[in-house]
């Protein structure tokens, strides 16, 4: 009691002044509509700010789960949009492929021969050979997997062969890399008596069945003639980027072991 006695002694000047300030807030909000109203804006505005910034706050720490939900979001739409696709074509072309999202670990852009890991293994039903592409269009195709994580090989590294064609004509070519920029790829085998445009599109051929037919690949950015055949060697813009890349969607054809196994027994044949 008496160590409550002191503290109010010691302190009485501040006490007062408190309490006089908080009497005269009263006669204020209290015989001033104008003041109250003032009051009660200000309150609200910083209310709302520090809402705001908490929730931005909250927002920021659930990107990863909203990420991660609308990769599989995009992962139910592309196989809806594949089904509908197959539905529509003539049963010849009638090649279905489902599509796994996965996320990228690992990725490297510098060096001759780049390689990306992804978060997806064969407990997941990845397997060697499968196509990979990403939001904008190819990025290569897997060449080694574990229980849950693959290796990929993307058309960036010099060991890499795509077989691609002109949208506008469908003349088909060899798309690899000179180990250069992680931005651009090499078109060759294309004749040089067909017409030929800066920004002409580049896809897939579809030729393997590992890359369904029209997947986009990039632009054409700059194009010669080799004199001593007769073909356009051509620089292509590609679409995706490697230096900003995030996700990945494995292709996964279903048709692609019963193709694997009568092209082997066509080649016995050949020998």
């Amino acid at each position: 009691m008496r160590n409550l006695i002191n503290f109010i002694f010691k302190y009485s000047y501040t006490i007062l002044f408190i309490i006089l300030l908080v009497i005269s807030f009263i006669f204020i909000f209290s015989n001033s509509p104008l003041q109250r109203v003032s009051y009660f804006n200000s309150a609200n505005r910083f209310s709302g700010l520090v809402s705001e910034k908490w929730q931005g706050l909250d927002d920021y720490f659930k990107l990863k789960k909203i990420n991660n939900s609308l990769l599989l979001e995009n992962q139910y739409l592309r196989n809806n949009l594949e089904k509908y696709r197959n539905e529509k074509v003539p049963a010849i072309d009638n090649i279905s492929f489902d599509y796994i999202a996965g996320k990228v670990i690992n990725i490297s852009v510098n060096k001759s021969n780049n390689f990306i890991c992804v978060d997806k293994g064969k407990k997941q039903g990845i397997k060697n050979e499968m196509a990979v592409i990403g939001p904008n269009g190819v990025v290569g195709t897997v060449v080694s997997v574990s229980e849950n994580f693959s290796t990929v090989m993307p058309i960036i590294n010099k060991k890499s062969a795509l077989s691609v064609k002109l949208e506008k004509n469908n003349y088909f070519g060899s798309l690899t890399w000179d180990g250069n920029s992680p931005s651009e790829a090499i078109l060759t085998e294309i004749p040089s008596y067909i017409s030929l445009n800066k920004g002409d599109k580049v896809i897939t051929t579809g030729f393997s069945l590992i890359f369904p037919e029209g997947i986009p690949v990039g632009i054409v950015k700059d194009f010669t003639i080799n004199e001593s055949d007769k073909f356009y060697s051509i620089t292509v813009s590609l679409f995706t980027d490697f230096h900003n890349l995030n996700h990945v969607y494995f292709l996964k054809n279903s048709f692609i072991d019963e193709f694997n196994t009568l092209e082997s027994k066509n080649k016995e044949n050949e020998k």
